[in-house]
């Protein structure tokens, strides 16, 4: 049996990676799968949890999680006893909300968020399920930017054993008649509500607290009319003017962002068989491109904002701009950079993308690089460079010259990198704007 969990643990078929956070009742690691080969998210419950409440209990808390199916709550894909601990392998998300500039920088995403996390939530809420713990940590956040709530077993669990109701819940988020041990399916909706005013003002509602509350000038500036009173109800403080559960806070979100939402028509939809799309030139000129240069330039992934193919040496995607693409998952190196999330070597002693570094635990002197193309500039420097490193993985030195490439004949204003004017909007490696879309070409 493992003493103490750390990186490189073995436990059955998992092989811890590294801590990715720790509960009243479990830690979570992220590990990897050695039988599929893939990566999860491993929780992990704590021993004295098992002695205190059972394996009845433990294994009740995993029928509730994997009773959930739905895109927006973290599935649960394994549940079992390996070693004496109580193991649950759910998906592996980017990260949590706290942790996502975007949902803090731009309304639109946060909003999205909120319309996820509720979504979700209604799921659980139609199956009498209250989360009872809905806040930032346990709102995660996955590669393609959706959003997806976690940890409801834990909820459900706690309620079942714990005469105090008290005990679960997070102080800041909880409602106040769940604080007095009444909770209800709407003390969800009012945690939920006040994610959703603290992510678009900056600003964690304390309670009691009168409508409109403190930054709420912020709040006007980044909700579109129609969602405001909607959230505004999700916020009451009184629990009979809240919306009962997220069943009924979903649907009047979707009716919010439908009048929002062009070409939206209200009432019953008429099925019909509907023409493939007609692809805009913009979305054929990116096809082209990859035909004629998508091997060259290493285009084997997807933009996660526009779709477009990129590769994973591009600072920003060239069709939309988009800083924000994770290679974390996909990447084919054994490592990843924590901070820009590309593939990294074991032997090199910073990230050439980001210049991040230095990486604890790599000790192995540099090999030859069968993908570089160039010496580092500076001498005596044994660092190799592939095409469009940004700095030498051993010495972080920038490189000597602007790169070139025989598919990309142009030149970015700003840093002389190669670019494609006919085709690219932005530059793929300082994201500088290129060209604006044509009309009817975006």
């Amino acid at each position: 049996m493992p003493g103490v969990l750390r990186r490189g643990t073995r436990l059955g078929k998992y092989r811890l990676e590294r801590r990715l956070g720790k509960g009243a009742f479990s830690e979570v690691f992220a590990a990897r799968d050695t039988v599929e080969g893939r990566r999860v998210a491993l929780k992990v419950a704590f021993d004295w949890v098992v002695r205190e409440f059972g394996r009845d209990a433990m294994e009740a808390e995993a029928r509730i999680a994997t009773s959930l199916a739905h895109p927006n709550v973290v599935a649960t894909r394994n549940a079992d006893w390996i070693d004496g601990k109580f193991v649950m392998a759910a998906d592996l998300a980017r990260t949590h909300v706290y942790d996502y500039p975007r949902a803090w920088r731009s309304g639109a995403v946060a909003l999205r968020i909120v319309r996820d996390v509720a979504a979700g939530l209604a799921h659980a809420h139609e199956r009498k399920l209250m989360h009872r713990d809905v806040k930032p940590e346990n709102v995660l956040v996955f590669a393609d930017g959706h959003a997806a709530l976690t940890d409801f077993g834990v909820s459900r669990f706690v309620r079942q054993e714990s005469r105090s109701y008290t005990e679960a819940g997070t102080m800041g988020y909880m409602a106040p008649e769940q604080a007095y041990g009444k909770p209800t399916l709407s003390s969800d909706v009012f945690s939920l509500g006040l994610i959703a005013y603290e992510l678009l003002t900056g600003k964690l509602l304390k309670w009691p607290f009168a409508w409109p509350p403190e930054r709420h000038d912020r709040f006007r500036a980044k909700v579109p009319e129609p969602l405001r009173p909607v959230l505004q109800k999700a916020c009451a403080f009184d629990p009979r003017d809240r919306y009962p559960s997220a069943v009924e806070l979903s649907a009047a979100l979707e009716a919010a962002f439908q009048r929002l939402e062009p070409g939206r028509r209200s009432g019953p939809r008429r099925r019909r068989r509907h023409a493939e799309p007609t692809p805009t030139p913009f979305v054929v000129g990116m096809q082209l491109f990859k035909r004629r240069h998508g091997r060259a330039l290493g285009l084997r992934y997807r933009c996660h904002r526009c779709n477009g193919p990129i590769a994973e040496a591009m600072h920003s995607c060239p069709w939309c701009g988009s800083g924000e693409n994770s290679f974390k998952d996909i990447t084919s190196a054994p490592l990843v950079c924590r901070r820009c999330e590309r593939g990294v070597l074991p032997e090199w002693t910073s990230c050439p993308w980001c210049y991040a570094g230095r990486f604890a635990g790599n000790g192995r002197p540099p090999r030859p690089d069968p993908q570089a193309v160039r010496h580092c500039a500076r001498r005596g420097c044994p660092g190799e460079l592939r095409p469009f490193m940004r700095y030498c993985p051993v010495c972080k030195r920038k490189p000597g010259r602007p790169w070139s490439h025989p598919d990309l004949i142009d030149r970015c204003t700003r840093c002389r990198w190669p670019t494609s004017r006919a085709f690219w909007r932005f530059c793929a490696w300082c994201g500088k704007r290129q060209r604006d879309p044509a009309p009817g070409k975006a």
